[in-house]
């Protein structure tokens, strides 16, 4: 899933305010911008998820 960020189409998201000031948050603690942080998360669930498939 390795790829050139300036290589991805960017993605517009719309979220619950609460959602973002917790992901915001997160990010900070990190020391992570918000999209690094929320690929993050993403791609731990998608690791979990296939995982589970096996």
């Amino acid at each position: 899933m390795e790829q050139q960020m300036h290589t991805i189409k960017p993605f517009g998201l719309r979220m619950p305010d609460d959602v973002k000031a917790w992901l915001t948050a997160r990010a900070k603690r990190s020391k992570r911008s918000m999209n690094s942080e929320l690929l993050l998360l993403l791609e731990q669930a998608m690791s979990a998820d296939q995982q589970e498939a096996a």
